[in-house]
């Protein structure tokens, strides 16, 4: 038994004469940082490009549906501006927190079509239009593609930084 500790106690000595002697060095840390900090750079930019990119894929899309889903009346020359298809937009809003794409149609009657209404015929309501909801299904179709489009996009930052 007292061997042991003896034992124990020389082992320990020996450890911590090696740990005196025992140094450590990283190579290529700065190659790191500077990669980092590339990509710490270039992340910002190419995240708003690439929610400007979705956003306009987004508008082609909720267009496309409203063309094919809205039934179409021939209209004057005057009026043939206001209709739903052609009053889509968008817009990068930047600010200290992060930047947000709005999209929109600016048809005075878009909410109408969208959400639904009464239906009023000589001053009395004589039933419900349903909504079409063009938003909220083009909404529900790109809930899976723009985290994807996110990941693809941070992965081909690394890339370019040299962090892959």
């Amino acid at each position: 038994m007292i061997l042991r500790r003896f034992y124990t106690a020389f082992l320990l000595l020996e450890i911590i004469k090696m740990a005196d002697s025992f140094e450590f060095s990283f190579d290529g840390l700065e190659e790191f940082q500077r990669a980092l900090e590339k990509a710490i750079n270039k992340a910002p930019v190419q995240a708003e490009e690439t929610l400007v990119k979705v956003a306009k894929e987004f508008k082609a899309s909720a267009k496309k549906r409203a063309n094919s889903e809205l039934k179409h009346i021939k209209r004057d020359d005057d009026n043939k501006k206001k209709a739903i298809g052609r009053k889509w937009g968008h817009k990068l809003v930047d600010d200290n927190l992060g930047a947000t794409v709005l999209v929109w149609n600016s048809a005075p009657h878009f909410h109408l079509v969208e959400n639904g209404h009464n239906l009023v015929r000589g001053g009395r309501v004589i039933g419900f239009v349903p909504g079409k909801h063009i938003m909220e299904k083009t909404r529900h179709e790109y809930e899976d593609t723009v985290p994807e489009r996110f990941e693809k996009m941070v992965e081909d930052v690394l890339k370019e930084s040299g962090l892959d």
